[in-house]
């Protein structure tokens, strides 16, 4: 593909720009704007990383076997720009549940497709990924700022819908998941194989079985080196959802505006575009494991920034180590779980990831931190964050544990 780097990165600039307009407040509109019970957020928030359980099953039979991944990235997010517009109009608990892990059906198998493309259309600079992947980070940035200075710039009073700006985010989503979609039509197809039956000693013996369960995916994944690396990342996924459901919510409560929230949210970001740019050169002369340990103690580090956050600079700093965390942990196992992937099995093996981590951790991370957030609100309305934050520090800590004591295939 001509310009092939360039089109990459602009493909997860658009791709997180419309994922980060969301995402980030999300537990944030659900509690002022719908006045959802911490519960009930966590059930939202947990269902839709349960789509992340059944749609990538679905999308793995579908991808370069019936069409190419990006025909299929095109046509999810269609539907996700569909689901978006109409999960704005909700005000109920039950249907915006159910609109919203539709919504998450369609999105959530988009970045494991766009990490597949992306590792389709460059294979031999695997390590250099985070150079591209970076994109992703700088749209969900750009999202953030477009948003409070330059869509508020005067106030957004006219575009404030009774009295909070956050509805007009959802709208923002929808267009530029339509916008995402015409793109994604303009990537050039990496080839969907012409023999769509089975082939290898499980389809001699079961004709049914690579069609409608992607044996390979399995057998990589289940390789007790590559579990092991699954499992650190499902249990980075399951504490990084305390972040998720309570960070935006934490910053409202102690002081900063609604329009202020999400610029001070992407202080996690700006230092991951550093860290995407030097995560091949750390991995080149570091051991993997190193990089994964030092992740998970700046998860750590975070939990207790905000779990300490009386002071605004406290929390700036710990906020500011959350996309180095993301990036060394789950973009450095990413790459270590494309080494065991080959050209017909990629996207199958990058979509049953998503459902250990993004799936199953992200579901029982975020009804778990719903249940914790009820648990130390008052009866007022306050949260005690001192006491929230604590939960993910401590088990983050464990994890730093697990880290230090298992083997990695990056070591083999």
């Amino acid at each position: 593909m001509k310009y092939a780097k360039s089109r990459l990165s602009l493909l997860m600039f658009v791709q997180f720009f419309a994922l980060g307009a969301t995402s980030p407040v999300m537990s944030l509109y659900l509690r002022d704007c719908l006045s959802f019970s911490g519960a009930q957020i966590g059930l939202v928030l947990g269902l839709a990383a349960v789509s992340s359980i059944v749609s990538p099953m679905i999308m793995t039979f579908l991808a370069d076997r019936f069409i190419s991944s990006e025909r299929l990235l095109c046509l999810l997010n269609v539907i996700g720009g569909v689901c978006m517009a109409i999960f704005s109009m909700q005000t109920e608990f039950y249907p915006a549940l159910f609109v919203y892990f539709i919504y998450n059906m369609a999105v959530n198998p988009t970045i494991p497709l766009i990490n597949a493309i992306t590792f389709h259309h460059s294979p031999s600079d695997r390590e250099k990924f985070g150079n591209i992947r970076v994109w992703g980070t700088i749209g969900w940035i750009a999202v953030a700022w477009f948003f409070s200075f330059v869509i508020l710039r005067d106030g957004g009073s006219a575009v404030a819908r009774e009295g909070s700006y956050l509805p007009l985010l959802l709208w923002i989503s929808a267009v530029t998941s339509f916008i995402m979609a015409a793109y994604s039509l303009t990537v050039p197809k990496h080839g969907t194989p012409k023999d769509k039956t089975p082939s290898g000693n499980d389809a001699e013996t079961n004709p049914r079985a690579s069609l409608f369960c992607p044996v390979d995916a399995l057998r990589v994944i289940m390789q007790p080196g590559v579990f092991t690396l699954s499992l650190i990342a499902a249990s980075y996924t399951f504490l990084d959802r305390f972040y998720s459901l309570g960070v935006s919510p934490f910053l409202r409560q102690v002081g900063f505006s609604e329009r202020a929230v999400m610029p001070v949210m992407t202080l996690g970001q700006i230092p991951e575009i550093a860290a995407m740019g030097l995560l091949g050169l750390m991995l080149k002369r570091w051991d993997a494991k190193v990089v994964l340990a030092l992740g998970t103690a700046m998860s750590v580090f975070r939990f207790a920034a905000c779990a300490l956050g009386s002071n605004k600079f406290l929390i700036y700093t710990g906020l500011s180590t959350h996309g180095l965390a993301y990036t060394f942990t789950m973009i450095t196992v990413v790459i270590c779980l494309d080494r065991f992937c080959d050209e017909r099995g990629r996207t199958g093996i990058h979509q049953l990831f998503t459902v250990l981590t993004s799936g199953i951790g992200g579901f029982l991370g975020s009804y778990a931190a719903g249940l914790t957030l009820d648990l130390f609100t008052n009866s007022v309305g306050m949260v005690n964050y001192g006491a929230y934050w604590s939960v993910p520090m401590v088990a983050s800590g464990a994890i730093l544990v697990m880290v230090l004591w298992m083997k990695t295939p990056a070591n083999e």
